[in-house]
């Protein structure tokens, strides 16, 4: 019925077989050469003082035969006013904030926030006169009741996405937002 739907030959169980049986020696290989791979990256990292040449990206391809390993590139750095970061980063802000808060937060950094969203859902958007009703609601029961977000008790903070832009209207990307509430 698969080769039906795909439109590939019909073949007997046997032949089936056979062909399963040489592509279950394939998996398991590369599957082992990528987790040995992870496993060497793995090592450098746990043994920390590593700067990013010392890792290696790799590329392997068991068909041709191909393997190739090169140095990651950095991350592009962001900068505005005094700070600057990569997609990497991480800004973290403790409190059970409001979004209101959060503006202003995001405001003394130079930044004008307008848009927050967690997940697929968005929790504020500064076009929106709706939205402007959640202001003094905090960040985490925004999520809970527009993204409809489960918080486990033993979750201690919620990601959010926020964007920005400065005071000449340009955008700004920053990176992701983690609201520590507990």
């Amino acid at each position: 019925m698969r080769a039906r739907n795909y439109s590939i030959p019909e073949v007997d169980k046997l032949k089936a077989k056979f062909i399963a049986g040489r592509i279950i020696p394939a998996i398991a290989t590369s599957t082992a050469m990528a987790t040995g791979l992870v496993c060497l990256e793995l090592y450098k990292v746990l043994a920390g003082g590593h700067k990013v040449e010392d890792y290696r990206n790799t590329f392997a391809n068991l068909a041709i035969p191909l393997f190739s390993m090169a140095e990651p590139v950095p991350p592009k750095t962001m900068k505005h006013q005094d700070m600057s970061w990569t997609v990497w980063d991480r800004w973290t802000v403790t409190g059970n904030m409001t979004l209101r808060e959060l503006l202003e937060w995001l405001k003394e950094k130079g930044l004008n926030a307008y848009s927050i969203s967690c997940g697929t859902s968005l929790l504020y958007n500064s076009m929106f006169p709706r939205h402007k009703e959640r202001l003094d609601k905090k960040v985490v029961d925004v999520a809970r009741e527009v993204a409809k977000v489960e918080v486990p008790s033993y979750r201690r903070h919620l990601d959010v996405v926020v964007a920005c832009e400065d005071d000449d209207d340009n955008d700004v990307d920053i990176p992701l937002v983690s609201i520590y509430f507990r």
